[in-house]
């Protein structure tokens, strides 16, 4: 199965993570990016039919660089472990994200540790809207699907809130972001580009949602 070289591929990697063994093998490098390329392509135009904004003309412009980013996490391996593809609106907006790695496999969208101006936006919006994201994220397909990412949590109030607001756990949060975890069975599947579809379609409210807070002025 083609797909399955996507995997056999990021475990040699992972396990010879060098540019020299990334240089005597970009051959197969290029071979499992396109059989992602090719995984994608469907599923960003089925996408794109059902919501226009979308600004990547196509997957290949959708998958993030597999080159970890030394500069600022010099601890880092040379690459990362995983493809990920990335759907959205536009630099700096919340997105939607497909993650295929070794280890872990998941479809996730949001706002992820944005920087203070954007998340003070957020904080606002949740403080006037909080019933309409309380709405999204208690709703029956995101709760049966998604999580909420509550890792990076304030243990303390947000300056300027009271302890005892409706909101206040959502409000906590540092980044607003859900994800699911899937399995390379999942992606083997015939069923996976509908999977990704509706996921997607799941988190189109909470993407809206963030992207209303950080772009109204």
């Amino acid at each position: 199965m083609a797909k399955k070289d996507i995997f056999l591929f990021l475990e040699a990697l992972t396990s010879n993570n060098s540019k020299e063994w990334m240089d005597k093998n970009r051959s197969w490098y290029e071979s499992a990016k396109k059989e992602v390329i090719d995984l994608f392509d469907p599923i960003l135009d089925e996408i794109k039919k059902v919501d226009p904004r979308i600004v990547q003309p196509n997957a290949r412009r959708a998958i993030s660089r597999i080159n970890n980013n030394l500069m600022f996490h010099p601890e880092r391996p040379t690459y990362k472990d995983h493809f990920g593809v990335v759907f959205g609106y536009g630099k700096g907006l919340a997105d939607f994200y497909v993650g295929l790695g070794v280890n872990e496999l998941e479809i996730a969208g949001g706002l992820w540790h944005p920087e203070s101006e954007k998340l003070k936006k957020v904080r606002m919006e949740i403080d006037y809207e909080g019933d309409k994201l309380n709405t999204i994220v208690n709703g029956e397909a995101f709760q049966d699907n998604f999580s909420l990412y509550k890792q990076d949590t304030l243990k303390t109030t947000p300056k300027g809130y009271p302890k005892d607001h409706e909101y206040i756990e959502l409000l906590r949060l540092k980044s607003l972001a859900a994800f699911r975890t899937i399995t390379r069975k999942d992606v083997y599947s015939v069923g996976f580009s509908d999977l990704v579809v509706e996921s997607y379609m799941t988190l189109v409210p909470m993407l809206d949602f963030i992207n209303t807070a950080i772009t109204d002025d």
